[in-house]
């Protein structure tokens, strides 16, 4: 039981080994990158995390918006449909008037009285 342990452990600490690669004998497998360039991307993508905030608060105001604009085109509707039947109604009724005025005179003939 003993020599089975000794060998799986000496399995994988050799397939631990092998595992990594050395960057000076195959460059084209690794990734260098200087302290300052780490920096800068760690700083870009904080910076792109709180232009992806801004993005979804400007859709949302300009969704809003555009509930607040429908909702004042509905009303002003209505206000100019009332307002068109208020200038019917008061078209109608000086028609009204002006027939009643019109009718409401006493038609005096010459050599009459009228009161």
């Amino acid at each position: 039981m003993r020599k089975l342990f000794i060998i799986g452990l000496i399995l994988f600490a050799s397939s631990l080994a092998y595992g990594q690669t050395d960057c000076s004998q195959t460059p084209e497998k690794c990734v260098l990158i200087t302290r300052e360039a780490a920096i800068k991307a760690l700083e870009d993508s904080d910076r792109v995390k709180a232009l992806e905030v801004q993005v979804t608060v400007l859709k949302d105001a300009v969704s809003a918006h555009k509930d607040i604009e429908t909702n004042l085109k509905v009303e002003l509707a209505k206000a100019i449909g009332e307002n068109t039947a208020l200038q019917k109604s008061e078209v109608r009724l000086t028609a009204w008037l002006d027939i009643a005025m019109k009718n409401s005179r006493k038609k005096c003939m010459p050599l009459s009285l009228c009161f």
